[in-house]
């Protein structure tokens, strides 16, 4: 992806991003089925600001698989588990452009993901939530890594949901994947554009840290 890879290393690196980290998490990682402790989502991981000038070049992002499992009217918060989830703790952020490369405030970013085992919650809200873009663009999800399941004969790899809408643009609805994931080749939904950037963790604080930049087209 154009602009969040290259907004990304214009701008700051892991030295950068552990100077920026104003509280701490803790997690344990699980294998898919498996299980863990519980993770703690209090404190929390801080995404680090990044206040380089946009890129030359902003393309859009590419849409991707809604798929089945996607429910309207989640709840709005930026914390889509507590302290009964287990798995390995996530926090994702970025900020989101509009047509004109601009940073885009007030557009409403739906997320959803399947838990540490692969499976979705279809009948509540674990692990889905709403959220806006602040007035910079940026936005910022905590929760846990999610699992791999099985599609057919072989697993999906891990990714993450997100539908995105804002007056004036049309709306979005993708997937982010994770770098470096065995399950990335071959899967017919990846879309090598819409890899998180990852960004941490260091040693002392566990967990995965991953950077994306959106960008909307106009309506």
């Amino acid at each position: 992806m154009t602009l969040s890879r290259r907004h990304l290393l214009q701008s700051f690196g892991l030295a950068t991003l552990a100077a920026a980290c104003t509280r701490k998490a803790a997690g344990v990682a699980v294998a898919d089925g498996g299980s863990a402790a519980p993770a703690t989502f209090a404190p929390t991981i801080a995404i680090p600001d990044d206040d380089g000038p946009p890129p030359l070049v902003c393309e859009p992002t590419a849409d991707n698989l809604e798929g089945p499992f996607w429910k309207r009217g989640a709840p709005f918060r930026a914390q889509l588990a507590d302290a009964s989830t287990r798995g390995m703790l996530m926090a994702i952020g970025g900020q989101v452009f509009g047509h004109d490369c601009r940073p885009l405030a007030g557009a409403t970013l739906d997320v959803w993901h399947a838990d540490a085992a692969g499976d979705y919650d279809n009948t509540g809200w674990k692990l889905r939530g709403q959220l806006t873009s602040g007035d910079d663009g940026r936005w910022h999800v905590d929760s846990i890594v999610p699992g791999r399941y099985l599609n057919g004969a072989r697993y999906r790899p891990r990714h993450v949901h997100v539908k995105l809408t804002a007056p004036g643009h049309r709306e979005l609805t993708t997937q982010l994947y994770f770098p470096g994931d065995p399950y990335n080749d071959g899967d017919p939904w990846f879309v090598s554009s819409l890899v998180l950037a990852q960004v941490g963790p260091n040693r002392d604080t566990p967990g995965f840290w991953g950077r994306f930049d959106f960008v909307l087209e106009a309506a």
